[in-house]
């Protein structure tokens, strides 16, 4: 057998401990045939093959967290604190000597992917000699691995860009030239992923039936919905029709994007984001709303706020398509939990988990909508001129703001989201202990306050802090906090929801009218978020009531709305990055407020902590010099 050789190396890996099934380190079994000649070595195979499964939501391994715009730290490296890899690349530090986040070959915190693609193969190839499996099993576990290999090879293309196909493992007694892969078209890429996924999806279950054992496996509706994700990818325009790479060939001068806009790929993603929520609503997949199960009463803008908040920590709900890697999950609390009790010592602050390092920036703040539902400079009730100055809170505001606080009056008249995904001075932070929506924290981050900066580690540099991320129902104990991790999304139903409306929008652009369905399914999740549909919002509240029936003006309404929805889940930057406008929103300075004050008419002057220079070439991870060296058959990514 051609794999036999390499079989030990590709099992000297790292083994991720995140999902529930992931839970037995796989034997480093010395032959194919010990491998699968039984159905629990087999699975344990398999277990080591969703072991690339990249972990999402984890600071220093997932791009989205904290490459782009959304997040900054006051240090890359600190004391109680380093990140030296996807916030090095934030501050425009990426190279190509050893590049940062190398899922290429597995460095600087990046898994081996191709690794994971060459244990699916192996997997795929061999499953079906293990004599004590079942016909089902054996269809149903090589389904999973063939969507994982089709997941990973869409991982690395949305990072580098072309990559090589990897159909079946080379021979170790191939030729040196065999040896030496060339990196395929774009559009090649996307054919082989698809039909990797289209050939396995009626072989996995609808729901997972095993829930003690299996959660975050792959499903039917999670393999429909990683191939919608794919088709908008393919469809949008840094990989349609891309002519900023019209000069990027391969050896036999053809470019490895395609060079003419295919508007038909949107028709093709739209309907993969129908057949995701379909298959998903077939398998009790909805919107997650969140239901008060406790003797204490709440509010209904603490409901709301719950439901817009719980919907990325309640573990396994049923707005989570697909999730897994809860490793890093409780790491990421910690980065974002403000300290909230004004008596401590600095002692106790720097050894306990709390810090609110993980600080959103003024950018995010501003993209939510105000209460009623349009952008804050579109809205013709907002004084968006004077939304930096300041205001002081009232009863009516209680349940957001703390009444009688003085604090921006951009943290005023703001949608519900807004204050469920963002802790700011003077906010409301429901639970750590506090369940009583009439007796809650409030946060107080000027400097030198509790939640402020009180010295030269662990502080927000902006003053906002991410509760979206932070599970309501971890506990206070003396001097520190209890938490409990959960799967971090990566794709949410809401997710499919705008990303059809989307999709559909660009597939009918030349027909001169937004299609119906548009506005049914991101009115659905509007409505969660306690909004009244786009039409009526624009038609009460906008100076522009008409931006909801035009192509252009829909399009920047659902673009605006994935930023909102999925704020802080690692999925704008590669939205962003998807429409082809990196330049224009990474190339803007960082702000926040100047936390280094403890008067309230100090604190709240904007303060620019990082004047941002992001080059095209960024666009692109880079492959490592040396890769290119000893293979003169990859061709290194434009600006590299």
């Amino acid at each position: 057998m051609k794999t036999k050789k390499i079989f030990n190396f590709l099992l000297l890996l790292g083994f991720l401990s995140g999902c529930d099934y992931l839970d037995i380190v796989p034997d480093n079994l010395p032959t194919l045939e010990m491998a699968f000649n039984n159905k629990s070595s087999a699975e344990r195979f398999l277990f080591t093959c969703y072991s690339f499964v990249p972990e999402h939501g984890k600071i220093g391994t997932d791009p989205g967290m904290d490459v782009g715009d959304e997040v900054w730290y006051y240090s890359d490296n600190s004391a109680d604190y380093s990140n030296k890899t996807t916030f090095w690349i934030a501050k425009g530090m990426q190279n190509s000597n050893e590049p940062l986040v190398d899922y290429w070959n597995g460095a600087q915190w990046g898994k081996a992917m191709f690794v994971g693609i060459r244990d699916c193969n192996v997997f795929i190839e061999n499953i079906d000699k293990v004599p004590d499996l079942s016909a089902y099993d054996k269809e149903t576990w090589k389904a999973e691995a063939k969507v994982l290999k089709a997941f990973y090879h869409f991982w690395m293309m949305r990072m580098y860009g072309p990559i090589p196909i990897i159909k079946e493992n080379i021979p170790v007694s191939a030729g040196e030239d065999e040896v030496r892969v060339v990196r395929d078209k774009i559009d090649d890429i996307v054919t082989y992923i698809v039909s990797l996924i289209d050939e396995s999806v009626e072989y996995l279950p609808l729901n997972i039936q095993n829930e003690a054992a299996e959660m975050g496996r792959i499903t039917r509706p999670a393999a429909k919905a990683i191939k919608a994700k794919i088709l908008a990818f393919a469809a949008s325009p840094f990989f349609n029709g891309n002519l900023d790479y019209a000069n990027f060939k391969n050896a036999e001068g053809d470019p490895f994007f395609n060079q003419v806009y295919d508007n038909e790929k949107w028709a093709k993603a739209a309907d993969a984001c129908l057949e995701a929520i379909q298959c998903a609503e077939e398998a009790g997949h909805g919107l997650y709303e969140f239901v008060n199960m406790s003797s204490t009463q709440l509010s209904d803008e603490t409901i709301l706020s719950l439901s817009n908040r719980c919907k990325v920590t309640e573990r396994w709900n049923k707005e989570l398509v697909w999730g897994c890697g809860q490793s890093g999950i409780r790491d990421l609390q910690v980065l974002c939990q403000p300290w909230l009790e004004s008596n401590y010592s600095s002692d106790d602050r720097y050894h306990n988990a709390r810090n609110g390092t993980f600080a959103p920036t003024l950018a995010v703040a501003e993209t939510f909508y105000t209460k009623n539902g349009v952008p804050m400079d579109e809205d013709k009730n907002y004084d968006y001129s004077k939304r930096y100055t300041t205001q002081v809170a009232t009863e009516a505001d209680k349940y957001y703001i703390q009444p009688g606080y003085t604090t921006a009056k951009l943290h005023f008249d703001r949608e519900p989201r807004f204050y469920a995904t963002l802790g700011f001075d003077g906010s409301s932070w429901y639970g750590i202990g506090k369940m009583d929506d009439n007796d809650m924290w409030y946060l107080q981050a000027k400097a030198k306050q509790a939640s402020g900066k009180r010295g030269n580690t662990l502080y927000s540099i902006t003053g906002y802090f991410a509760k979206k991320l932070v599970r309501y129902q971890n506990a206070m104990v003396p001097a520190s906090i209890q938490i409990e991790t959960y799967p971090f999304p990566i794709i949410r139903l809401a997710d499919l929801y705008l990303l059809y409306a989307e999709a559909l929008n660009e597939a009918k652009k030349e027909e001169g009218t937004v299609p119906e369905d548009c506005y049914t399914y991101i009115d659905k999740v509007r409505a969660r978020a306690g909004l009244k549909s786009v039409k009526d919002s624009w038609r009460l509240y906008a100076n522009d009531a008409n931006k909801p029936n035009t192509y252009e003006g829909f399009q920047t309404i659902v673009r605006k709305e994935r930023m909102i929805e999925l704020a802080l889940e690692g999925q704008r930057f590669w939205d962003i990055r998807r429409w082809n406008l990196a330049n224009q929103y990474f190339n803007k300075s960082l702000q926040g407020w100047d936390i280094n004050q403890s008067e309230t008419n100090e604190y709240y002057k904007l303060n620019t902590y990082f004047i941002r220079n992001y080059e095209d070439r960024e666009n692109l991870w880079p492959l490592k010099d040396y890769d290119c060296i000893v293979n003169p058959k990859l061709v290194q990514n434009p600006g590299w």
